[in-house]
């Protein structure tokens, strides 16, 4: 029987305990993920003080990991200097995601996670996404084009740097994966499909995430057809496309009965983490939504591994 692997993304976390959250928390997150009975993890650094603070922590997390029986798969680096169009600060940002991958990797994570971040444009209100105290999509944006503004030079260092990132991930053999997100310079289908064509590099590969895709209003199983063997890990959530909320399965109207039937004939080996929640939620029924989830696949042949 086919099985796929799901576990729980970083927004646990953060919808928890903040954004970004004390390194600290993970430490209670890990024990509270543990004992919903789940064994797969996404870990994230949110910035350079909080990648910092798990570096510090580093050993004592990864013995808190194995004490619960925890893996993490993946690790994303959240750092929007990655994809700066000035030079110095775009080289210093290589350098920290030099050490970043190392802790992925040190975790045990199989991919290293990036997204491309709001195209440099003047906000009138906020940018889609920021690092702060709160965790929230910008769902509709004024903007203005600053004077000097060039596409092609947004294009190019975004290129150069996820060129750079699948190198330092293929010194570790490891996959290097981007998120399409609402309101960033990667957001629909085709614009990631471009982007790994660009990249050209055999370890750069998507994220494909489903809440992202049907909130951008792709299809979302025409949107997993045509980037078969172009993603190397799924986030799962349902959406409504009125908004960009990430919502429990089954809340939304994403076709999850027919998106399952092109993933499990794709036999996709790698894993869903489960990816949705609101500022607001005082409890979430994850185990709700592996159950809604399990239902499905079986009809296709296949089950689930928490």
């Amino acid at each position: 029987m086919h099985t796929l692997k799901i576990g729980i993304t970083y927004l646990y976390t953060i919808f928890k305990y903040g954004y970004p959250p004390n390194p600290r928390d993970d430490f209670r997150a890990i024990a509270e993920i543990g004992k919903m009975g789940f064994r797969f993890l996404e870990m994230e650094g949110l910035g350079r003080e909080h990648t910092n603070g798990i570096w510090k922590n580093r050993r004592a997390l990864k013995k808190c990991l194995q004490d619960h029986g925890i893996h993490v798969h993946n690790f994303c680096c959240v750092d929007p200097e990655l994809v700066s169009l000035n030079d110095k600060k775009r080289k210093a940002a290589y350098e920290r995601f030099k050490r970043t991958a190392e802790l992925g990797v040190f975790l045990g994570a199989e991919t290293l996670h990036l997204a491309s971040y709001a195209p440099p444009v003047k906000y009138l209100k906020r940018s889609p996404y920021q690092l702060g105290k709160n965790y929230s999509f910008a769902e509709a944006q004024k903007i203005r084009i600053p004077e000097g503004f060039s596409w092609s030079r947004i294009w190019d260092t975004l290129v150069e740097s996820c060129r750079f990132a699948a190198d330092i991930g293929a010194k570790y053999e490891r996959t290097v994966i981007m998120e399409p997100r609402v309101g960033e310079i990667i957001c629909s289908v085709d614009s990631m499909i471009r982007l790994i064509k660009d990249v050209a590099k055999p370890n750069f590969k998507a994220n494909f995430d489903t809440a992202h895709f049907s909130a951008q209003r792709e299809n979302v199983p025409l949107a997993l057809t045509k980037m078969a063997g172009l993603f190397a890990n799924i986030h799962i959530a349902d959406n409504n496309p009125v908004n960009t909320l990430h919502l429990a399965i089954g809340k939304g109207t994403i076709d999850w009965d027919e998106f399952f039937r092109i993933l499990i004939k794709m036999n996709y080996q790698g894993y869903l983490g489960l990816d949705f929640g609101t500022k607001n939620s005082k409890k979430i029924d994850y185990g709700k939504s592996v159950s809604y989830l399990r239902k499905i696949v079986n009809k296709f042949g296949a089950d689930l591994e928490t």
